[in-house]
């Protein structure tokens, strides 16, 4: 079956990486290098799907003082997009690089009303095809709930797409109501979600399994340089990665997320999609600022990739 990828951003941003000689306070630090480029977890999804040559589609909201410097981003790597376009301005990222060290700053960007939520589900719902993919991902402008996302969320699931979701925003419960085909969650994040009784990988497997029984069909959990654990109806899969030299960890997961949905729509079996997403999110680790795993820095690592379950 062919499968569309369309990713649904409603915070985007433009990510400043700015390296420094130094993060001293009370003292000017200079700026050695910098770069700009497009950014939110949605659109990296993207942006890394596309590398592999699937089709995929980035809709996102976008304020319209600067929507014209971050189209050009999406164009210079020939992404499709379309926007909805609201008062204000795309938010600027900054990601901060000196000594080894990240320090990263997030902004809150443009509000979005309730008409203008109702304009972007009418483009989701006129782009999207059944047996498609579609990836909500990241944070939530000005004026919108968990509540509004969550409803968002259902009605583009209930016209028979594969959803997948990548937040730090919901609950258990929001996750029971919408059963979605796919999550994508931290450690940290999966803290939130659930208890986790302990500190081993089986003590992430169970928590992950509560999420399985709660009605999401695949539980990947990153584990930064622990790997991923992958539950999925009755399989356990687990991915264990090599040590490397990590740059930083900016785009890991949405890079591990797009891996694992392009092993799905290739067809490949559950421990391949979990070898690719495990690939790709240690791929994007050893690239610097706010770069993004491709097909070729995730092959590279294939076999590398150790997999059981």
């Amino acid at each position: 079956m062919h499968r569309n990828i369309l990713s649904v951003t409603l915070n985007p941003s433009i990510d400043v990486t700015l390296w420094s000689d130094g993060l001293h306070p009370d003292k000017v630090n200079r700026v050695m290098d910098e770069m700009r480029e497009i950014g939110g977890k949605g659109i990296n999804v993207s942006r890394v799907v596309h590398s592999f040559g699937q089709e995929t589609l980035c809709i996102a909201v976008a304020g319209e003082e600067n929507c014209r410097e971050f189209a050009g981003y999406l164009e210079e790597e020939s992404l499709r997009y379309e926007f909805i376009k609201i008062p204000g301005s795309v938010r600027e990222n900054l990601t901060l690089r000196c000594d080894g060290q990240t320090i990263k700053l997030n902004r809150k960007g443009p509000a979005l009303s309730e008409m203008m939520i109702g304009a972007l589900m009418a483009l989701i719902h006129s782009r999207m095809r059944p047996g498609d993919i579609v990836v909500f991902a990241g944070s939530l402008p000005e004026n919108v709930t968990v509540r509004d996302y969550v409803e968002l969320i259902l009605a583009v699931k209930n016209a028979g797409v594969l959803v997948a979701v990548d937040s730090d925003l919901l609950s258990l419960e929001d996750y029971r109501r919408i059963s979605p085909w796919l999550i994508k969650p931290n450690i940290h994040e999966l803290r939130n979600i659930v208890e986790i009784k302990g500190t081993t990988i089986d003590d992430v497997a169970d928590a992950a399994r509560e999420l399985r029984d709660s009605g999401v069909e695949n539980v990947v959990v990153s584990l930064g340089g622990n790997g991923l654990v992958c539950v999925a109806g009755d399989r356990t899969v687990r991915a264990t990665v090599p040590q490397v030299a990590v740059k930083s960890t900016v785009g890991a997961g949405d890079s591990a997320l797009a891996g694992f949905i392009v092993g799905f729509v290739k067809d490949y079996d559950l421990t391949e999609c979990v070898r690719w997403a495990a690939a790709c999110g240690t791929a994007c680790a050893m690239r610097d600022g706010t770069l993004l795993a491709t097909k070729e820095t995730a092959a590279a690592l294939l076999d590398r990739i150790q997999v059981t379950g």
